[in-house]
């Protein structure tokens, strides 16, 4: 596949991924979170297992050994992760929810500062630091004396635990890709996520608002056809397309088509819910992408972590 073609398809990805906030807050208006990502999961899963049965078997074996590792992956990067990402938009804006997500770039690396006692160098501390400022201002709404009043507090928080489920997930992800062909791999982890969820669809929980055993009335059109759309274009193809990406040009080219992300979640929330976004969201995104730009970006001087 040439660079040309390769970019075409990552802007293509995360102007896909960009909707999704917005189209799963059309999905969940009628199901429960739980109820909508079992549907989405179900069709990328049903579409990952044709796949999967064509492809050479010799292609799509796994170590026993690393199902259990599979599994947790499962959990932090697609059954747990939505779970948690899909309870969040119940509580904030779509727009608010990409740019926090757009954080995890600062939980990786605050992870390998004190895990793999990697040194920081100075455009990565002023880059944490904007991303901060930036999640402060779009949390607050610019009224710092009332942060604890926000009306999307509670979800914006929620959304902070899903940017370091993606930073575990990216990191935990690179021993099963670089094993296995990472289309297999996140095939496979999708169809553990999906068996996850299922369980907690079935299992009468307080996260459960309909009972997937007995209560099929949250099904409609629009949800079959946001978790259709959500399913083959953000998981199938958008994961394929990445984790390819990832492989061919690496992953802090990749990455950077990610800012992309956050203008598109703005455009579609305004369009379908008029979502209003104000001067401090703007700035405070317009920070977060600064600052993750900075920690991507390499600079001779360096500094060690205390």
């Amino acid at each position: 596949m040439s660079r040309k073609t390769l970019y075409v398809l990552l802007t293509c990805v995360v102007i896909l991924w960009g909707t999704s906030f917005a189209v799963t807050k059309i999905g969940i208006k009628s199901a429960g979170a739980i109820e909508f990502l079992c549907m989405r999961l179900f069709f990328s899963s049903c579409i990952f297992c044709l796949i999967l049965i064509f492809l050479p078997k010799q292609k799509t074996k796994i170590d026993i050994k690393d199902v259990p590792y599979l599994i947790y992956l499962a959990f932090i990067g697609v059954g747990g992760y939505f779970i948690v990402q899909y309870s969040a938009l119940k509580l904030t804006t779509s727009v608010n929810a990409s740019l926090i997500l757009a954080t995890a770039p600062i939980f990786i690396v605050i992870y390998s500062v004190f895990a793999y006692k990697e040194r920081l160098s100075v455009n990565k501390i002023l880059g944490i630091s904007l991303c901060f400022v930036g999640v402060i201002f779009i949390i607050s709404k610019g009224q710092m004396n009332v942060i604890s009043f926000s009306k999307t507090i509670k979800g914006d928080i929620i959304m902070l635990l899903n940017a370091i489920m993606l930073a575990g997930f990216s990191l935990g992800a690179k021993r099963i890709l670089n094993k296995y062909d990472s289309f297999v791999a996140i095939a496979y982890i999708h169809i553990l996520g999906f068996i996850i969820v299922l369980l907690f669809a079935i299992i009468p929980n307080k996260l459960v608002v309909h009972s997937m055993l007995k209560d099929f009335s949250y099904i409609n059109s629009k949800n079959i056809l946001s978790a259709l759309y959500l399913g083959i274009t953000c998981s199938v193809f958008g994961y394929a397309v990445w984790y390819k990406a990832i492989k061919e040009i690496g992953a802090t080219r990749t990455s950077v088509f990610n800012y992309i992300n956050p203008l598109v979640a703005s455009l579609t929330s305004f369009i379908l819910f008029d979502e209003g976004i104000n001067v401090f969201t703007v700035v405070g995104g317009v920070c977060i992408i600064l600052g993750v730009t900075l920690i991507n970006t390499k600079f001779t001087k360096k500094i060690t972590a205390e």
